[in-house]
């Protein structure tokens, strides 16, 4: 709190020091000199009216609830403001902790897989699976080494004695066949 103009000194002193000493007609004065102002300065942060009357009514039951802890040296009109203030930055960003939140929450029930993507899923993979068994055997097993062993062209060729050039190619012919065969998989997948 910053110090009292010699002005407001006597009157606020004498006010806040029967407030320390428990006198609550004094605090019924002090909400009385202060309240309108503090919810008029409360509304440029909350821009509602009920809030910032909650708001202002909250600053007031802390001064009351810490009121032996005043200290009638210094402005409570500063002191009130600057409570009002930072409470109502507060309650700004508690809200707009519980806005994010909603939106995560808002995001997240509208992108759940339903049960028709996993049967699509389902479906997508079981196609992919059957296309994989129908490519002659030793394409499929440097297709299946490759993407679900992964291990790379040159590991591949060393343990089956063949060339890189001759995996490049057996590669190639899968993937073609796989483009081929899936296609309108694909499709359906990017619609996914």
């Amino acid at each position: 709190m910053t110090q009292m103009n010699p002005e407001q000194h006597s009157s606020d002193y004498q006010l806040i020091f029967r407030i320390k000493n428990g006198d609550s007609v004094a605090f019924r004065e002090l909400f009385y000199t202060y309240c309108q102002a503090l919810i008029r300065f409360a509304c440029r942060f909350t821009h509602d009216v009920d809030s910032a009357e909650d708001l202002v009514q909250e600053v007031f039951f802390k001064v009351w609830s810490n009121h032996q802890q005043l200290d009638p040296q210094l402005s409570i009109k500063s002191y009130l403001y600057a409570a009002v203030r930072n409470q109502a930055l507060k309650q700004i960003r508690h809200q707009q902790v519980i806005e994010k939140a909603h939106t995560e929450l808002r995001y997240s029930i509208y992108h759940q897989p339903t049960p028709e993507d996993f049967l699509n899923t389902n479906q997508i993979e079981s196609a992919v699976m059957q296309t994989i068994e129908e490519l002659p055997e030793k394409c499929r097993l440097i297709f299946t080494m490759n993407r679900f062993d992964n291990l790379t062209y040159a590991e591949i060729a060393d343990i089956l004695e063949l060339s890189v050039k001759t995996i490049e190619t057996q590669m190639g012919r899968a993937l073609k066949k796989l483009r081929n065969k899936l296609n309108h998989l694909l499709q359906l997948m990017v619609l996914l």
